[in-house]
């Protein structure tokens, strides 16, 4: 019964491939290529190809991979592309990931279909703000970087901040519990300021495992974020990473490299699974942005 069961599905899989022409292996080019041009190329270049290549190929991916083709899409704001998101999420949002959207246009777009309270206490929080505290500092160090004192005060500012931003989480959660908090998370928001607070908690090691111990529970948490949070865990406990998304400066090449990968083989295939790019596309683009 089991194996009939499994050439069922394969049989669903292959039939489904061969009546857009596509290989399962070509679904993961088509995304790579889309994954390189948003990293390297500008806008139009992007969403052209995603409308070219990707839309046709829309029903073939999984929730989170259909995000990330409308926020592709979306990307040069033409006006034709976002009426063509709408009504691709119109009709598919509930296979959609809505906070893999990231944009917070296309989350509007997406609440207008499904049901979010935006009346209850938590829904009132300003997450953006929080998040903007988190980000605050650290956009100084590179200001500061050839000047010790003011990288030293810039330093201590944020772990001040960052003890605030934990502090009232933790609060909240006692409070509402973590379920709760990302249950009413309308705009995707909440989600992503406790990422980056959890990812920033380097001063209570603790706080962060608590966040990762319910995230690699949930299944409709961002995969992307889930990742660094599992590879900073990892790294923190002086362990090889994962997914090599936590990076160290070469003093010899003078470039971003990532910090040591516990296994390579594979690599890229299993940073697709989470949504990330290649890993030399990746540290292309950080080394050309850095």
């Amino acid at each position: 019964m089991k194996k009939n069961l499994i050439c069922f599905i394969l049989f669903l899989c292959l039939t489904s491939c061969i009546k857009t022409g596509m290989k399962p292996s070509n679904l993961v080019s088509a995304m790579h290529k889309a994954d390189s041009l948003n990293l390297l190329s500008d806008s139009a270049s992007i969403s052209d190809y995603t409308h070219k290549s990707l839309i046709p190929l829309f029903h073939l991916y999984n929730s989170s991979k259909k995000a990330i083709i409308l926020k592709y899409l979306t990307k040069s704001k033409e006006k034709n592309k976002l009426l063509l998101a709408e009504e691709l999420i119109k009709k598919n949002y509930a296979k959609i990931n809505k906070c893999d959207l990231i944009r917070s246009e296309l989350i509007q777009l997406y609440n207008r279909y499904s049901k979010c309270s935006t009346t209850s206490e938590l829904s009132q929080i300003d997450w953006n703000k929080i998040y903007e505290d988190d980000q605050m500092y650290r956009r100084l160090f590179n200001k500061y970087s050839n000047d010790p004192k003011k990288l030293d005060s810039v330093g201590r500012l944020t772990i001040e901040q960052d003890s605030i931003n934990r502090e009232f989480v933790k609060s909240l959660i006692n409070k509402y519990t973590l379920d709760q908090i990302l249950e009413q998370d309308c705009d995707c928001s909440a989600s992503k300021t406790i990422f980056y607070i959890a990812q920033h908690s380097d001063m209570e090691i603790s706080f962060r495992k608590e966040i990762l111990a319910y995230v690699l529970k949930a299944k409709s948490y961002s995969l992307n974020n889930k990742a660094y949070l599992i590879d900073r865990d990892l790294v923190s406990d002086k362990k090889k990473q994962k997914f090599g998304t936590q990076l160290k400066f070469d003093l010899n090449t003078k470039k971003l490299g990532s910090s040591p990968i516990a296994e390579i083989k594979n690599l890229d295939s299993l940073r697709y699974e989470y949504n990330l790019p290649k890993l030399s596309i990746y540290l292309k683009y950080v080394n050309k942005v850095k």
